[in-house]
């Protein structure tokens, strides 16, 4: 069985001054792509009277793009390890579990949203399965959104320490590389000692 190698602390954080966050980045993308779909589903409920085709709508489908725009913000942000928009990203991430409360309740059970668009809530319009697949949609968005700036703000966290000890003098990547070789170096000659014998 193959074991994993151990990485130099230094080194791996050295790495990470030179590559993408690409996780933090993907899972941003992910709440924006859960999003879509939550929207799609939402849509696509024209079966129900036009139950949801009033003006509160409109609310909704301002936000989705204001949504859509700052999950893509969010991604490139938190790609180049900056923690800037951290309390934005984690607002909109909740946001995005609100809106579970908001027009996907309102489908099953009365809410405010009959009374603001002017009309009698006569029973259930949604689906089980399209109330459910938007309560999914939502959540995982909101859920990816935030994972997304977590995942970020302490990534970025911790560059800007090593940034710092490598300014200070702390530590030193020359340093660090010049012992790897040397122990290289000593497992080699023991290695070889060991075959020679």
């Amino acid at each position: 069985m193959k074991r994993k190698a151990t990485v130099n602390p230094v080194i791996r954080d050295d790495i990470q001054r030179y590559t993408k966050n690409k996780l933090a980045s993907s899972l941003a993308l992910l709440g924006l792509i859960c999003c879509c779909a939550y929207f799609i589903v939402l849509y696509s409920q024209v079966k129900n009277n036009n139950y949801y085709y009033k003006w509160p709508i409109a609310l909704d489908v301002i936000y989705n793009l204001i949504f859509l725009l700052f999950a893509f913000l969010f991604s490139e942000q938190v790609k180049n390890y900056d923690r800037k928009l951290f309390w934005l990203q984690t607002f909109f991430g909740a946001m995005q579990i609100v809106r579970i409360f908001w027009l996907p309740l309102a489908g099953v059970t009365e809410t405010l949203y009959p009374v603001l668009a002017g009309i009698a809530y006569n029973g259930r319009v949604l689906g089980s399965g399209a109330f459910i697949s938007m309560v999914v949609f939502l959540a995982a968005s909101g859920a990816f959104i935030i994972a997304s700036g977590i995942i970020g703000y302490i990534r970025s966290k911790s560059l800007d320490v090593f940034n710092k000890k490598l300014e200070s003098g702390e530590v030193s990547v020359e340093e660090t590389l010049k012992e790897l070789d040397a122990a290289d170096e000593s497992a080699a000659a023991v290695t070889k000692e060991a075959t020679n014998a």
